[in-house]
């Protein structure tokens, strides 16, 4: 018979094995990989709503999308971790906003670039934090990271494709 008892649970909490200053690295840099993803969500908001491209506006919108899904992560892996994560990041919204008014300006091609590129490197910084998760033993928030590699890759080429148009 089995015991429902959760303190018998010998499965290990995600990060259990994780050392203090393992910690604080991965602590430090899904924060900035937070706040990443907020200004991401940021850009793909504001040009989304004026660009009169529709299928660039959709795939803008399902960029944003699917980046709340990816800052919900983040947040959650954060929590893990022991950090009260942030909601949101009033700079990178601002910067979103300008970026938005250059776009105006200059068309939505270079502001759809900086995404494309952000969403690249963002994703890099995954596929790091996965490798360092795995070389400490934490194999679930290793998968997790990959995960979101893969959506920052998809948002990175579904952007690149309104980056090589005109």
């Amino acid at each position: 018979m089995t015991s429902s008892d959760p303190s018998r649970d010998s499965t290990p909490k995600p990060g259990a094995n994780l050392n203090e200053e393992a910690r604080v690295i991965l602590r430090r840099e899904l924060r900035l990989a937070l706040l990443s993803e907020f200004g991401a969500r940021s850009i793909c908001d504001h040009l989304g709503r004026w660009v009169t491209d529709g299928a660039l506006g959709y795939s803008l919108a399902r960029v944003n999308r699917e980046g709340s899904e990816v800052v919900s992560e983040v947040q959650d892996m954060l929590r893990l971790l022991g950090v009260e994560p942030r909601r949101t990041s009033f700079r990178r919204r601002a910067l979103a906003r300008g970026l938005a008014i250059v776009a105006r300006v200059s068309g939505p091609r270079l502001v759809v670039r900086v995404a494309q590129q952000a969403s690249e490197t963002v994703a890099r910084w995954y596929l790091q934090y996965a490798f360092f998760l795995a070389q400490h033993g934490e194999l679930e928030l290793a998968r997790r990271c990959e995960n979101l590699a893969e959506i920052k890759n998809r948002h990175a080429q579904s952007l690149a494709a309104w980056t090589y148009l005109g």
